[in-house]
C-alpha cells in the first residue's frame, strides 16, 4: 500500500509539475506574442511616418517640376502654338460634323419635304448619338484597360516624364506635341497590356 501511495503521489507531483510547466510555457508564449505585437505596431508606425515624409517629398518635387515645366511651356512659342493648333483641330472637327449634319438634313428636307429645322434636330440627334455611343464605349474600354494594366505609380511617372520631355524638347519634336503625348501614352498602355498578358500566359 505504501508503495502504491508513493506512486500515486509521484504521479500527482508529476502532473502538477507538468501543469506548471505548461502554464509557464503559455505565459511565455503570451509574452512573446505581446512583444511581437508591440514590435509590429512600432514598425508600422515608423513605416507610416516614413511613407508620409516620402509622400511629402515626392509631392514637393512633383509640384516644383510641374510649375517649372508649365512655366517653360508658357514661355515656349512652339508649345503654345501646338496647343492652340490642337484646340483648333478639335473645333474644326466639330465644324465638319455640323456641316455634315446640315448637308444630310438638307437632303432629307428636299427628298421628304419636312421642315429643315426638324430635319436638323433629327440628324443631329442621330449623329451625336452615334458619336457619343462610340466615345462612351471606347472610353470605357480604354479606362478598363488602364485600370487593369496601368493603374499604378509607374503610369503617373511615365505621364509626367512624357509631358516634361515634350515641353522641354518641344523644338525638336517632329509632330504636334499634344498628338505625340497622346500617341506616346497609347503606346505605353499597349506595351503594359502586352507585358501583363505575356506574363499571365507564361
Amino acid at each position: 500500500m505504501n508503495a502504491e501511495k508513493r506512486a500515486n503521489t509521484a504521479i500527482l507531483q508529476a502532473n502538477s509539475e507538468k501543469e506548471k510547466a505548461e502554464k509557464k510555457k503559455s505565459e511565455y508564449d503570451n509574452l512573446i506574442a505581446s512583444e511581437k505585437k508591440i514590435i509590429d505596431r512600432k514598425a508600422e508606425e515608423l513605416n507610416d511616418q516614413f511613407r508620409i515624409k516620402w509622400k511629402w517629398v515626392m509631392f514637393i518635387l512633383i509640384a516644383y517640376s510641374g510649375f517649372a515645366t508649365l512655366f517653360t511651356g508658357f514661355k515656349s512659342e512652339r508649345v503654345v502654338s501646338d496647343c492652340v493648333s490642337a484646340f483648333n483641330d478639335v473645333i474644326n472637327m466639330f465644324t465638319k460634323v455640323t456641316d455634315i449634319i446640315d448637308g444630310i438634313s438638307g437632303q432629307i428636307t428636299g427628298a421628304i419635304g419636312i421642315p429643315e429645322s426638324i430635319a436638323v434636330i433629327f440628324v443631329a440627334i442621330v449623329v451625336f448619338g452615334i458619336i457619343g455611343t462610340i466615345m462612351f464605349f471606347g472610353g470605357k474600354f480604354v479606362v478598363n484597360v488602364y485600370q487593369t494594366y496601368c493603374y499604378d505609380e509607374i503610369s503617373l511617372l511615365v505621364a509626367l516624364v512624357s509631358v516634361v520631355v515634350l515641353i522641354w524638347f518641344a523644338e525638336l519634336m517632329p509632330l504636334n506635341i499634344v498628338l505625340m503625348l497622346i500617341l506616346s501614352h497609347i503606346g505605353y498602355i499597349g506595351v503594359r497590356w502586352y507585358i501583363k498578358s505575356y506574363k499571365e500566359n507564361h
